[in-house]
């Protein structure tokens, strides 16, 4: 009985002893900012070859900031080292003067994991407006103004009272027909725009855990307004719960392997086919069900 939780403390012990050699960095890649401007925020990470490291992705909470995307380096290893770094792309339209952040990053052993953090780095709002509106002078003029005639605003309430009429039959007459066309219209936009963002990610590659694990969260992101269901918020094992397609159910089972466990890019990229391939199907269906009803 003994054996088992002397290789876990020794196991646990291995891993903060290996947690001490990584030191990750975090800094933004400039002093100061505007309201609403989009800044890059650098993640780097040195470590030893073979431990297995994950980045926060896109659904992490990132504080008084907003995330807007990300990019990733290749690994870069040698005999004993391995180097990762993400640059992230940020925006914030919180009033403080001084924002701060500092993002973490995961050491994955087995079924345990560690938590480190860079020191956190600060960046200096810009405002447009920096004094006071109370001392702000306000220059008087006697000059005479010219202003228009009375306007006939009987005439104006009479016309928007037969406009709203005529839009209030049309409503009641057309109003269902003209609600499912712009659902329809809107839901066509949208998938379009997945389409071709899902084609882009794939077509960069999916080299990495991080890159097939955004494209997994991206794809969740989809089905979740499609469908209205929390897909973001759910794991794999309780979607396949509410999901009847087994070949669905099975890509979505080792996709997960290849994320989280041992990960193959080949593979990866042929799940990520069939993923795309049932948000069609999802797609269409749901037209289907909007055109019928």
């Amino acid at each position: 009985m003994l054996k088992p939780l002397v290789l876990l403390v020794l196991a646990l012990c291995g891993l903060h002893l290996q947690a001490q050699e990584v030191k990750p960095r975090g800094y933004f890649s400039k002093d100061s900012m505007k309201v609403g401007e989009v800044v890059d925020y650098t993640l780097i990470v040195d470590y030893p070859r073979g431990m297995e490291i994950l980045f926060p992705d896109s659904s992490f909470s990132f504080s008084s900031f907003e995330y807007v995307d990300r990019s990733f380096q290749q690994t870069e290893s040698d005999l004993t080292t391995s180097h990762d770094s993400v640059v992230y792309q940020f925006t914030t339209f919180e009033m403080d003067s001084v924002q701060r952040l500092t993002l973490p990053i995961y050491i994955i052993t087995g079924g345990d994991s560690l938590t480190l953090a860079p020191p956190v780095d600060s960046v200096i709002m810009q405002f447009m407006i920096t004094e006071s509106l109370d001392s702000l002078s306000v220059k008087e003029t006697a000059n005479y103004q010219e202003v228009n005639k009375a306007f006939n605003y009987p005439y104006l309430l009479i016309g928007m009272g037969v406009l709203g009429v005529l839009i209030a039959v049309v409503l009641m007459v057309f109003g269902k027909r003209i609600r499912t066309r712009l659902l329809l219209y809107r839901l066509r936009l949208a998938h379009e725009r997945f389409v071709n963002k899902f084609a882009q990610l794939q077509t960069k590659g999916l080299k990495s855990v991080e890159q097939a694990e955004f494209l997994l969260a991206y794809w969740k992101r989809y089905l979740e307004k499609l469908d209205g269901l929390p897909y973001t918020k759910l794991t794999t094992k309780e979607i396949v719960t509410i999901e009847e397609n087994q070949e669905f159910k099975d890509t979505l089972k080792l996709m997960d392997r290849n994320i989280y466990g041992q990960f193959n890019a080949p593979s990866v990229d042929q799940l990520s086919t069939k993923l795309k391939e049932y948000s069609i199907d999802r797609y269409q269906k749901k037209i289907e069900e909007l055109k019928h009803v």
